[in-house]
């Protein structure tokens, strides 16, 4: 009996072998299963196509971050530019003319210093005359920048953090901050 049992799971084996089979040829001369028929959505999309649009954009807004002058590069509460900024200032005057991008001045934290940001615009506006700069007026502009930065307590967080092999998320000690050993 054994032997007619298996003889049975065989044969609807391949019966069942031989309909797919058929199915499978059916759909190749009908065309569903050629590469250049069928809907359009049935294909995935090329390599990349999804996502290029978010990096191209990420890419756009690093780049006109490159054309901020944050109040760390001025000295003090001066409009005196800090030693690394004629730096800053010589590499947006050379890509200026081939950008969109607007050269932001930071402006004061809840605009508490015009007269500061004002003098802070002038002094970036006269390098930018003095380098050849067509438009620089039109160009220069003061606002907030792009990214808000830190606050004391959240720099030393992460500062510590780093020390206590957390990456930022505070000390070994209990998060407060803080060197421990």
């Amino acid at each position: 009996m054994a032997c007619t049992d298996w003889l049975k799971k065989k044969t609807r084996f391949t019966s069942l072998l031989a309909s797919c089979a058929i199915l499978y040829l059916s759909t190749l001369v009908s065309g569903c299963a050629h590469p250049h028929k069928g809907a359009r959505y049935d294909r995935p999309f090329p390599l990349g196509q999804v996502t290029d649009s978010f990096w191209e954009t990420q890419q756009t807004n690093a780049e006109a971050a490159d054309f901020v002058f944050y109040d760390h590069e001025f000295s003090g509460n001066t409009a005196q530019l800090a030693p690394g900024t004629k730096q800053h200032l010589e590499s947006v005057a050379l890509r200026l003319e081939h950008v969109p991008f607007p050269v932001v001045i930071e402006q004061s934290p809840h605009d508490a210093r015009p007269d500061l940001d004002r003098a802070r615009r002038s002094v970036i506006l006269e390098n930018l005359v003095r380098m050849g700069v067509p438009h620089a007026d039109d160009r220069v502009v003061i606002a907030r920048a792009f990214v808000e930065g830190f606050t004391a307590i959240e720099g030393e967080r992460a500062y510590y953090g780093i020390f206590g092999g957390r990456f930022g998320f505070g000390s070994r000690s209990g998060g407060r901050g803080g060197f421990t050993r």
